[in-house]
C-alpha cells in the first residue's frame, strides 16, 4: 500500500517493492545529486547510507523520537541517529510530511508540518509497507498480528493450509507468543517445517527471529524477540561502535540481542536467549566475563 502523502505519485518518488523498483532508484544515487527519505526503518536507513557513501546529499524524515524505535527502542535507536549525523544525514525526528513538493508533475522535494521544506533531487517513500492477506482474508483465515495466525507448525485455521514467511504470525514455542518476522532468513527456513506437517510429520518452528544490517562501518545481528523487556544492558564500548546490547526482562532473563561490530558472540547470545537463565547484569555487562560462563557452560 502507498501511504496517503499528497504527491506520493509524482515522477521522481520511488518505492522499494520490487528489483525493478531498485534498479530505478539505484539509477539516479548519483554523486551531487539528492535524496529525501520518509521513513527511519530498516529499508530508509540503508539507502540513506548507500547514497551517502556515494556522495549522495540525503535527508531522512522520521515521525518517531528515534530511527527504529519499534524495533530496538529508544537508547539503541539513538546509536543509529548519531551514526547517520556523523556520517551527514540530515536526520529530522518527530517531524511529519505534509506533501511531496511537485513542479510540474515532478518530485522536488518535502513540506514537512509547520511549513519547513526540504529540496530534493528524489524521494524514497519508506513507510507504509504491510503484508499481502488479502487471498487469506477471502478464503476465511484468521488473521491478526498483521499477518495470518498460524501455530508453531506454521497451521492456520484452517488445518489443510500452511503459511510461512512475512505474512505468518506464528506462535513461538519459546516466548509463548505470535511473532511475524519480516525477514528473508524466515521465509528461508519456514517452509521446511510446513513441508513436515503437510507430509504428517508436524514440526515446530522454534528458530529465534533474526535479523542484521551494514550500514556504514557498523555491522550487526539482532537475535531474539525484544517485547516485554524491562532495560537493555550494554556490555562494551557504544560510542566505538563495538558492543553488545541486551533486552532482558524483570527476572534478569534475556529476551534479545545484538552484537555490533562483534563477530563471535551470537551462538552465546542465542543459547542465553533459549536458557532462560536468570543472568547478573553486572556480569553481563562485563566484557571480561565470558558469555559461555553465564549459559552454564
Amino acid at each position: 500500500r502507498r501511504p496517503p502523502i499528497p504527491g506520493s505519485d509524482a515522477a521522481g518518488v520511488h518505492y522499494l517493492r520490487s528489483y525493478h523498483d531498485a534498479v530505478a532508484l539505484n539509477s539516479v544515487l548519483t554523486d551531487g545529486s539528492s535524496l529525501a527519505v520518509i521513513g527511519a526503518g530498516w529499508i530508509g536507513l540503508e539507502v540513506a547510507a548507500s547514497a551517502a557513501q556515494r556522495g549522495v546529499r540525503v535527508a531522512v524524515v522520521e515521525s518517531a523520537r528515534q530511527p527504529l524505535l519499534a524495533a530496538l527502542g529508544d537508547e539503541v535507536g539513538r546509536v543509529f541517529a548519531n551514526l547517520h549525523r556523523e556520517h551527514g544525514v540530515d536526520l529530522r525526528l518527530e517531524a511529519q510530511v505534509e506533501r511531496i513538493v511537485t513542479d510540474d508533475g515532478r518530485a522536488t522535494g518535502l513540506e514537512l508540518a509547520g511549513g519547513s521544506t526540504l529540496t530534493a533531487d528524489a524521494v524514497l517513500v519508506a513507510v507504509g509497507a504491510k503484508p499481502n492477506i488479502e487471498l487469506a482474508e477471502q478464503g476465511g483465515l484468521d488473521t491478526g498480528d498483521g499477518g495470518v495466525l498460524v501455530d508453531s507448525s506454521l497451521r492456520t485455521s484452517d488445518p489443510d493450509i500452511y503459511a510461512v514467511g512475512d505474512i505468518a504470525a506464528a506462535e513461538h514455542p519459546l516466548f509463548g507468543t505470535r511473532i511475524r518476522t519480516e525477514h528473508w532468513a524466515t521465509a528461508l527456513k519456514q517452509p521446511a517445517v510446513a513441508v513436515a506437517g503437510m507430509m504428517g510429520n508436524p514440526a515446530e518452528y522454534a528458530e529465534l527471529p533474526y535479523f542484521f544490517t551494514d550500514q556504514y562501518d557498523l555491522g550487526m545481528e539482532y537475535a531474539g524477540h525484544a517485547a516485554g523487556s524491562d532495560r537493555v544492558v550494554f556490555r562494551g564500548d557504544v560510542g566505538g561502535r563495538e558492543f553488545v546490547a541486551f533486552w532482558v526482562d524483570g527476572e534478569n532473563r534475556v529476551l534479545a540481542g545484538m552484537n555490533v561490530n562483534i563477530w563471535d558472540v551470537l551462538d552465546d547470545v542465542k543459547e542465553l536467549i533459549r536458557s532462560r537463565t536468570t543472568v547478573d547484569v553486572d556480569r553481563l555487562a562485563d566484557p571480561a566475563t565470558p558469555l559461555a560462563s553465564m549459559c552454564g557452560r
